[in-house]
């Protein structure tokens, strides 16, 4: 494969997963932000059990968003190839 059919290759990839990334990013975000304004309405906590909810937090906003690029990825294949 020549360098430049590699780089078409590739150029034509990123154009396909860009929005897919970014939809999943920005949702992603907007999760664990309304996620987080929830653990710190209560202002009563102690500190050990707010940043053990804050860590929560993140991973699962981190995996959600994950979650919902592979899921996107697949969708596109199969429109792609139908």
């Amino acid at each position: 494969m020549s360098k430049d059919a590699f780089k078409k290759i590739v150029k034509n990839i990123r154009k396909q997963t860009e929005p897919i990334i970014a939809t999943a990013l920005i949702n992603g975000a907007t999760r664990v932000s309304n996620e987080m304004n929830d653990v710190v309405s209560d202002g009563n906590q102690s500190p050990r059990i707010l940043l053990r909810k804050i860590a929560i937090t993140l991973r699962s906003g981190v995996i959600a968003t994950g979650q919902e690029m592979i899921t996107s990825g697949v969708e596109s294949i199969k429109k792609n190839r139908a």
